[in-house]
């Protein structure tokens, strides 16, 4: 698993799969999970948008269902949710971390 220590993300699309983040900062991104095997520690989200799919998409599926009362999906108005099935295009361009 790569690791990503004390780094600024600021309006980016960021992949969190595979990867471990440690202290960083999240401004203004588009946040994608497909795997849902990753890591953060101390990290901080301000103004992001959060897109599921693959494995992350069917287990936030199964959780809303069993849990709707504790998990509302909440989305901008127009904005697609995330759990929507062409919400992500897996083809668009990642910033990888370095």
């Amino acid at each position: 698993m790569n690791i990503v220590e004390d780094r600024v993300f600021l309006g980016q699309r960021v992949r969190l799969d595979y990867t471990s983040y440690r202290n960083c900062v999240f401004q203004d991104c588009e946040i994608v999970v497909n795997t849902g095997n990753f890591d953060l520690e101390g990290c901080e989200f301000t103004g992001c948008s959060l897109h599921l799919g693959g494995y992350a998409q069917q287990v936030a599926k199964i959780m809303y269902i069993f849990y709707p009362d504790k998990i509302p999906l909440i989305f901008k108005e127009g904005e697609k949710s995330p759990l929507a099935e062409d919400s992500l295009n897996l083809e668009d361009e990642f910033v990888e971390p370095s």
